[in-house]
């Protein structure tokens, strides 16, 4: 074999080497991504979770929103300056608000005081109250998930699915949609139907994220002491660490539809316990621990 046979040789099994390593890492590399991928897939929660004494959740997943109303707002309050809020964890958020039923089974009696109906949301419950249920369902419940009540921003971001108008409805509402006094119509919208009492918590469609009763029926307890928004973008906020009350939401079947906007928001001591209050309960999945 001549010098140049030899040379032209050796190119060719060194084209056929590098040929060779080039497929298995790109191989490697494909099947690295695929498990990077299958693991990101992985840590996605269930959208729907049921816990062992039939509680609903939905998923709720991160991202940022634009908290509070646009000036132009009809019947809006000094207090609900916009403002981005990023939150950074998915969270399961009760689909319904806690029934009277559930409370009995947790807490062996019903405060309420609008019965009638095992799916009526419970009323005349303090925050302290909640917070005695919530120790108790950790204790009773098989799944042994750390439920709260949600922060301002979560509920806000979680009735508004993804919406900027003053419902998640759309820019008015109707007695049809939600349970408030239909004595008062908000914007474009007509008058309707009042009520009077509270209604089973699966009565009215569900918002985009497939939570119901997000505006009317009840107010809702939030974790958060009342205060002032931030003026500049926030991650995660909890709320002042300190004030005098404690923050309600989504309106009731006692008022006027303003006060069911997303946006609205009221300050109530903690220990005001009527037929207007309730709650719906909320969890980071493990892997947000």
């Amino acid at each position: 074999m001549t010098a140049n046979q030899l040379n032209r040789r050796t190119v060719r099994q060194g084209f056929a080497l590098r040929a060779v390593r080039l497929f298995f890492l790109s191989f490697a590399a494909l099947l690295a991504l695929h498990f990077t991928l299958h693991a990101q897939e992985q840590k996605v929660p269930p959208k729907h979770f049921t816990n062992s004494i039939g509680m609903k959740f939905a998923w709720i997943p991160p991202g940022s929103f634009v908290m509070g109303s646009p000036q132009a707002e009809k019947q809006r309050n000094d207090s609900e300056t916009q403002h981005k809020v990023t939150l950074t964890k998915g969270f399961y958020m009760g689909v319904h608000l806690v029934t009277q039923e559930q409370w009995q089974e947790v807490m062996g009696k019903n405060p309420s005081q609008l019965t009638g109906d095992k799916n009526l949301p419970v009323d005349t419950v303090a925050w302290g109250d909640c917070q005695a249920f919530i120790k108790k369902l950790q204790e009773k419940e098989a799944d042994k998930k750390a439920y709260r009540l949600p922060t301002e921003a979560e509920w806000e971001y979680a009735c508004r699915a993804g919406t900027t108008t003053p419902f998640h409805f759309g820019d008015t509402i109707s007695t049809v949609q939600a349970n408030y006094d239909g004595n008062f119509a908000y914007g474009a919208g007509k008058k309707g139907i009042c009520r009077g009492k509270t209604t089973p918590v699966d009565t009215f469609p569900a918002n985009a994220w497939g939570l119901h009763d997000m505006h009317g029926n009840l107010w809702q307890w939030c974790q958060d002491w009342y205060g002032d928004y931030p003026k500049a973008d926030v991650t995660d906020p909890k709320g002042p660490e300190k004030a005098d009350t404690r923050v309600i939401r989504g309106g009731t079947w006692y008022f006027g539809p303003s006060l069911c906007r997303s946006a609205r928001r009221d300050g109530f001591s903690a220990n005001n316990r009527d037929r207007h209050y309730g709650f719906r309960l909320c969890f980071f999945p493990e892997t947000n621990q």
